[in-house]
């Protein structure tokens, strides 16, 4: 295989060259994403000897559950042995196969619930989903919502009452903007812990979440890994214009703060688009139900 980078070495645009791929052992570390592990995965079967992958650190893990689960529905061999994932060559057969629906983007609206003391239900988002974001629930029924998941669909009802909470997030690091945004909200301090990996996403989402919530008059501490969010202070939160770093999980996470701080804004909504171009009519739409309920 040639692989050229045609500017900035370690930097796009790159040119690769291969015909096909051999395949062998590999030794990767996922620490920082699961996503060069899922690249490699999705690979496997089509490498002409297959592939047999060390891992050496992984964060994220729900997320090559998911991976693994698909490539065996379209008919892909995968096997773990510890931190060995094994691949045979093989290729993929064609299938039907029903999508889940985004449980990284049903955060926001089971938040928006939360925080309003309002009822958010997610079809398709069930007790067989196999997105380990899903689990962004169960932190907010720890913080005193009340959660419903049932066969095929999930439901969050506010209850008026969000406590303070100290959760690891390293698998639902997605979700942490999320939670950081209606942190301030709950009756006492909201920990969160080992999202070291969120600080190499789009942006440095720890940093952002803490430079954000400071703009909106809250008290902030944060490590290497972590990030200490405490109760509004009376007065607080106030109106800001949100730095979304052109983050889309940034601005959707503060969009449920707007919901109870008048004069939020953002310096770039339209960076939704990524993975919501509609979000912010949706989120309006549920807002106006909202408030209607």
């Amino acid at each position: 295989m040639d692989l050229r980078h045609e500017e900035q070495e370690g930097h796009h645009p790159l040119t690769v060259r291969a015909a096909g791929v051999r395949g062998g052992d590999v030794t990767l570390d996922a620490g920082q994403s699961s996503q060069y592990l899922t690249a490699l995965l999705l690979l496997g079967p089509l490498t002409r000897e297959g592939l047999r992958i060390t891992v050496t650190d992984l964060v994220s893990a729900p997320y090559v559950e998911i991976t693994i689960a698909m490539m065996r529905a379209f008919g892909a061999q995968v096997s773990r042995e510890g931190d060995v994932f094994v691949v045979p060559p093989g290729g993929y057969r064609a299938t039907t196969y029903a999508v889940e629906p985004d449980a990284s983007t049903a955060s926001y609206f089971f938040a928006a619930a939360a925080v309003t003391g309002g009822e958010v239900t997610v079809p398709g988002l069930g007790a067989g989903a196999l997105q380990g974001d899903l689990g962004f629930v169960d932190v907010l029924r720890r913080m005193g919502a009340q959660v419903s998941v049932g066969a095929v669909a999930t439901t969050v009802r506010g209850t008026g009452e969000l406590r303070g909470v100290t959760v690891n997030m390293r698998d639902i690091s997605d979700t942490m903007p999320t939670l950081a945004a209606i942190a301030p909200f709950a009756s006492g301090p909201v920990r969160i812990e080992d999202v070291a990996n969120t600080r190499v996403k789009e942006c440095d989402r720890l940093e952002a979440c803490a430079q954000n919530l400071r703009r909106l008059g809250v008290a902030v501490t944060t490590g290497p890994d972590w990030i200490e969010i405490q109760p509004a202070a009376e007065g607080a939160p106030v109106g800001a214009q949100i730095k979304s770093y052109g983050d889309h999980r940034i601005v959707m996470s503060f969009a449920v703060t707007g919901l109870l701080v008048p004069g939020v804004s953002f310096d770039d909504p339209g960076c939704v688009r990524k993975t919501f171009p509609g979000f912010h009519e949706e989120f309006g739409a549920l807002r106006a139900r909202l408030e209607t309920a």
